[in-house]
């Protein structure tokens, strides 16, 4: 099982940025150039590979803070899904 440091972790590396730089609270649109129409393809096939059901792309577009797509990773409606 993966927690939410790892997937901060992974966000990090799919944004080329240092996962230091990054905390649920970070806002996507303040990181710039790290999150681009390529950073945004690298979350998709990372949040992808981890979630464990279909994940609409819109939903990734549209999160707004690191913690709105450890969320989409994490959870449900209804538990947590894969994540401690």
């Amino acid at each position: 099982m993966i927690d939410r440091q790892e997937i901060l972790e992974i966000l990090g590396e799919a944004m080329e940025i240092s996962s230091a730089n990054l905390t649920e609270e970070t806002v996507l649109e303040n990181l710039g150039d790290a999150w681009d129409s390529v950073a945004i393809l690298s979350v998709i096939s990372m949040i992808d590979s981890y979630a464990n059901r279909p994940i609409p792309v819109n939903a990734i577009v549209e999160s707004k803070t690191v913690k709105d797509l450890i969320d989409l990773v994490c959870t449900s409606d209804t538990q947590i899904i894969g994540c401690r």
